[in-house]
């Protein structure tokens, strides 16, 4: 695998330590809490707008399952968390195999989450078409880099999304996805591809968020 070309920063709001301090600390009389971290994403949305709308169409799918998964994913934990959680990891699975497979004490560096819309190494890596299992550190620190720039991230995303809803045949008519489709391929993408249909229906909460806020997302993309 030979390095990722990633897109340059377009600028887009930033989640650090101080935004959580804010969301966790502050009381909304003094414009904290709760509400804070929902402008954020509001703005970031908004911000990221027409690459979210692009690439919405790109991969034939309605923006506002691209915006809802967006919305809910950015926030929470600042990026510096995820790469100590990666460098400790990597550290962890440095070797010998023997070591890797018998005396390791944390999860494979490839099950960290990066990027704004959050995902694993290892679900970004499979989206690409690569195996995590034969990735180097350095090939997953240059996938961690790339979703970290919200350009490749977004996209990234939207193509995953994708397979989640080829892979469940979700969609006859292409855009167009039904409320139950959307409640489903949401599901999909926060509980993995390895579950199976009746294993998802049983929880869609995280798709049901989506439909819930559905006009919110199209008043974003505005």
């Amino acid at each position: 695998m030979t390095d990722l070309a990633c897109p340059v920063s377009n600028g887009s709001p930033t989640w650090g330590w101080l935004d959580l301090f804010a969301w966790k600390l502050v009381p909304e009389r003094l414009g904290g809490g709760i509400p804070f971290i929902q402008r954020f994403k509001d703005a970031w949305v908004r911000h990221n707008r027409k690459l979210i709308t692009s690439n919405a169409a790109q991969y034939a799918m309605p923006a506002e399952l691209l915006a809802g998964v967006c919305w809910i994913e950015v926030g929470g934990d600042p990026d510096s968390i995820d790469r100590v959680a990666f460098d400790v990891r990597s550290f962890d699975w440095s070797g010998p195999d023997w070591i890797d497979r018998h005396l390791t004490v944390t999860h494979h560096p490839a099950r960290t989450s990066f990027g704004s819309v959050s995902m694993q190494l290892r679900t970004a890596s499979q989206t690409l078409g690569m195996d995590p299992a034969r990735m180097s550190h350095a090939q997953l620190s240059n996938l961690a880099d790339c979703l970290q720039k919200d350009v490749f991230n977004i996209a990234l995303v939207a193509r995953h999304l994708r397979m989640l809803i080829d892979h469940d045949g979700l969609q006859t008519q292409p855009p167009a996805l039904g409320m139950d489709e959307v409640r489903i391929a949401g599901a999909r993408y926060n509980r993995g591809i390895g579950l199976s249909l009746e294993q998802i229906r049983k929880n869609t909460s995280y798709g049901d968020f989506i439909v819930k806020f559905w006009p919110r997302f199209s008043g974003l993309l505005k």
